[in-house]
């Protein structure tokens, strides 16, 4: 009689290991699924991070952060810019150039955006949804682009999904019928995420500044449609938005008195928009297209196509999302919160650039992740695989690219090559700016290199000296002379002894009257002649 008894115990213990296992299975399964586009984005952030030199904006971070620390603050806010991006950079840069040591920190947001870009997918849908939206996130040239760029792009889109997986949660908490009143651990760590995700955002970039205008409208349409429970969602949206006006006044104040009183000041650089410019402006955010850094230019991709399939998987979620108001609200205004807000300033004054829009993104990202896995199940795996191979494809381009200027090998031919005594004269401040910085690297004499505006005064000192030095090169966006009108206006001068290109945005030339000798060629595999 006690045999049953044996078999029946042992047959519900086997079974309490099959459900503690079956649990643990799923616990590692709900931690496995986010890592996996977490882990892609760390690969290839990390991959080539020092590769491509840094560009101006990348050189005034540099700059700024070398700076003492009160110096550092004066000149953010002049510049319209909070100094807290600077101040984290500021503990992990040196004087001297290392593009992977003040690029590491960008890697680092870039990665936790794609984390949580994919939370943000997985609430809203269900892992498969988060995965796909964090592969594309972490396969986007565009964001892998500004992961890989010493500036606060990254940081900023960063808090922003922080805040938006926080609104997410409460939309959903509402929309499913759960107490608002319980668990209250769940809704305070939703309501902290918005509040500090939001704080961080807006004191980090003004650019940041619409996100709190679009999350506004969102929790408008969530407590419209939260009926019994407007009164208490109401008050919790009130603490949050005076404690955060409460943290972003006092910067702003600051901003005030210290910055140039021209608010378009800075922004002159910005291309007028046009089809043209529109299209690759698309092309670079949502089309996988990766971009020249200087002149907007979409370059080639392998699978051009890619980008229009992930906008019609974009536009199946959207679709999929109309039974669920709430979430369609908040994800749907986080998408077109940027690129309206900048439309409507334009009509002013030109201001879309394509890192402008860089947490809008995301959002874009999840609804394709929810397109994706409204699929039926059955064609699922091809379509992850589809997307994964899809997106290596159109980012594997990038790394071979020259998408930043290549002032380094320039810097680095003129150490080798410039004798005590020659002049070095510059097309412009900015290229003084950027080639003094690279020169600090390659111990570039200073006192011979001077900006020159017009070909009379370096024509005297050519005279005397016999030996000068004209570099040409853009360092940022916006217009310039033409490089062929540049270097007629040189010809004064005669021949030149060489005339050395880097890349493709930056030209040496060598007046010597006294010597034909051919000059040392430093970095000669990756220096072109015309």
């Amino acid at each position: 009689m006690s045999a049953k008894p044996n078999r029946r115990s042992i047959s519900l213990k086997l079974a309490a290991i099959w459900d503690v296992g079956l649990k643990m299975n799923l616990h590692r399964a709900a931690i496995a699924f986010p890592l996996i586009p977490t882990a892609i984005a760390l690969a290839a952030r990390l991959h080539g991070l020092s590769d491509k030199p840094l560009w101006l904006d990348e050189i005034i971070t540099q700059r700024r952060a070398n700076l003492p620390i009160s110096n550092l603050i004066e000149n953010s806010l002049y510049n319209k810019q909070f100094p807290t991006y600077f101040i984290f950079v500021r503990a992990f840069d040196a004087p001297i150039i290392n593009e992977w040591t003040l690029r590491l920190p960008s890697a680092i947001f870039s990665v936790i955006a794609v984390l949580l870009v994919t939370l943000i997918a997985t609430e809203i849908q269900s892992r498969r949804a988060g995965v796909i939206a964090g592969v594309l996130m972490a396969l986007s040239p565009f964001e892998v682009q500004l992961g890989q760029e010493a500036r606060s792009y990254s940081l900023v889109s960063c808090f922003v999904f922080l805040a938006l997986w926080g609104l997410v949660r409460i939309a959903k908490q509402l929309s499913s019928e759960v107490s608002f009143s319980r668990p209250p651990n769940r809704q305070l760590v939703s309501w902290a995420a918005y509040t500090i995700g939001t704080i961080g955002a807006i004191n980090v970039l003004l650019v940041a500044a619409p996100w709190l205008l679009a999350s506004n409208l969102a929790m408008a349409a969530i407590i419209r449609r939260s009926r019994s429970k407007q009164r208490k969602l109401t008050r919790n949206w009130m603490i949050a938005q005076a404690i955060i006006l409460l943290t972003w006044l006092p910067g702003l104040v600051a901003m005030y008195l210290v910055a140039d009183q021209d608010p378009l000041r800075g922004f002159h650089w910005l291309p007028l928009i046009t089809l043209k410019y529109l299209w690759a402006v698309i092309s670079d955010v949502y089309l996988f297209r990766p971009s020249d850094i200087i002149t907007f230019e979409p370059l080639p991709t392998p699978f051009f196509g890619f980008g229009a399939a992930v906008v019609a998987l974009a536009l199946l979620g959207a679709w999929r999302l109309r039974a669920n108001p709430m979430l369609l609200s908040v994800i749907g205004i986080a998408v077109i919160a940027m690129p309206i807000t900048i439309t409507v300033v334009s009509i002013v004054h030109a201001m879309l650039v394509p890192r402008y829009l860089i947490w809008s993104a995301g959002p874009f990202f999840v609804l394709a992740g929810v397109g994706t896995a409204a699929l039926p199940r059955k064609f699922f795996p091809l379509a992850a695989m589809a997307i994964a191979v899809g997106g290596m494809l159109n980012l594997a381009p990038y790394y071979r690219y020259e998408t930043k200027p290549r002032w380094d090998l320039a810097a680095a031919y003129l150490a080798s090559n410039v004798q005590p005594g020659d002049s070095i004269f510059t097309n412009d401040d900015m290229a003084h700016y950027v080639l003094g910085a690279y020169g600090d690297r390659y111990h570039l004499d200073r006192k011979g290199l001077n900006t020159v505006f017009n070909t009379s005064d370096v024509t005297s000192r050519y005279a005397q000296e016999g030996q000068v030095w004209i570099v040409y090169g853009r360092t940022g966006q916006g217009s310039v002379d033409s490089e062929e009108t540049f270097v007629k206006n040189w010809s004064v001068l005669g021949a030149p002894v060489s005339k050395k290109r880097f890349g493709q945005h930056v030209v040496v030339l060598h007046f010597d009257k006294n010597s034909k000798t051919d000059l040392k060629k430093t970095g000669a595999n990756n220096i072109l002649d015309p």
